[in-house]
């Protein structure tokens, strides 16, 4: 092996959770494929069995309090007392909250990449001592990382004028092979074409309540089918099922070939968040579907790269205009397809996502920073 490569900070891989957890698997594989030893530390209570591999990544299982405010950031600290007692010789710290490590880290000489999320000091979930703890380790990361990572390029402008320090945009990946197996449509009682997919997490932030209440005023047959959930906050997805009527299908998290196929055979995606970075599951539906009608949140936009099509970000009328639109007239969606496909193979492969990881890691190993 070349050298060795340390990730922390996630709820490690197999992924089954959020995009962090997609990112690291897909980097990770692929860091091994060119020869680089890499470690995921994975945290315990997410996994209900411990291999020590997955796909030749070695896995170690970390402890964490588990709660809403302290599950990562007790996991990412015991992870840090293992980097104390063993050694790597890069490592990569994911999730902004968790960059208060980094200066520990560096005082024992590792070299850090940090990985920043979106604004998630904005994110609803969050009181105000939660997101000011969040903005101050905004500085932290930039300021004791040897490279700083952001997913989008809005993102990464912001950090550059408020911190005066470039950062690394690297965003987010999709693949562009899949599973389709259209007999597991049955499970879901969906036919192809029939419905349109959300794919997320159950957060405030992403306006699913706004989705539901808007998709129930349309007078329709297609059916929106819901992929996502969040057992941290029961409440809230209740209260999500409360507002559906018999139109919307709710899943559960579904990942591998259901979810690849659900995505693959619906009409099109859709998502009215408020608040993204680079969405993983956009980027998913551009690549395994090929259209997808969002909010035109600047970083929606930024991603979609003018494919597509975006309505007024919290605006009830515009939303369902445009959603009658294309539930009318699939003609003008499949045009749209292999232009959005095109637009994954140029940016957003996980192939060359992983390479410029790799860039940062030979410049770290030549440099000995």
């Amino acid at each position: 092996m070349k050298y060795s490569v340390a990730i922390i900070g996630t709820r490690g891989i197999p992924a089954s959770y959020s995009g962090f957890e997609t990112s690291v698997q897909e980097t990770a594989t692929r860091f091994v494929q060119n020869n680089i030893k890499t470690t995921v530390f994975c945290r315990k209570n997410h996994y209900h069995e411990y291999p020590a591999a997955f796909n030749d990544v070695n896995l170690i299982y970390i402890s964490s309090i588990k709660s809403k405010h302290l599950d990562t950031i007790t996991n990412t600290l015991f992870s840090v007392v293992h980097l104390f007692l063993n050694r790597y010789d890069i490592i990569v710290v994911y999730g902004v909250g968790n960059a208060v490590y980094i200066p520990l880290l560096r005082l024992i000489g590792y070299p850090v990449i940090a990985v920043v999320d979106g604004a998630d000091w904005d994110r609803q979930k969050w009181g105000n001592i939660a997101k000011w703890f969040l903005r101050i380790s905004r500085w932290f990361a930039v300021k004791f990382s040897n490279f700083y990572v952001v997913d989008n390029e809005y993102l990464a402008q912001n950090y550059q004028t408020l911190f005066n320090k470039a950062p690394i945009y690297i965003p987010y990946g999709a693949n562009l092979e899949f599973s389709n197996k259209i007999e597991m449509l049955s499970k879901f009682n969906v036919i192809k074409n029939k419905y349109v997919i959300f794919v997320g997490r159950f957060v405030k932030e992403k306006g699913i309540d706004f989705l539901i209440n808007n998709y129930c005023q349309v007078d329709t047959d297609i059916k929106l089918v819901l992929v996502g959930d969040n057992d941290l906050d029961i409440e809230y997805v209740n209260y999500l099922k409360s507002l559906a009527n018999d139109n919307v299908i709710f899943t559960g998290f579904l990942y591998g070939a259901e979810y690849e196929t659900l995505l693959h055979n619906a009409l099109f995606y859709v998502s009215c968040s408020f608040l993204e970075g680079t969405s993983p599951s956009l980027l998913s539906a551009m690549s395994l579907n090929g259209f997808a009608l969002v909010s035109d949140i600047i970083e929606n936009k930024e991603v979609l790269k003018s494919s597509c099509s975006t309505f007024k970000v919290g605006n009830s009328n515009d939303f369902i205009e445009r959603l009658k639109y294309y539930l009318s007239n699939s003609e003008i969606i499949e045009k749209e397809r292999a232009n959005t496909k095109n637009i994954v193979q140029n940016y957003y492969t996980w192939d060359k996502i992983t390479d410029q990881y790799i860039k940062l890691f030979n410049i770290l190993i030549n440099n000995k920073f």
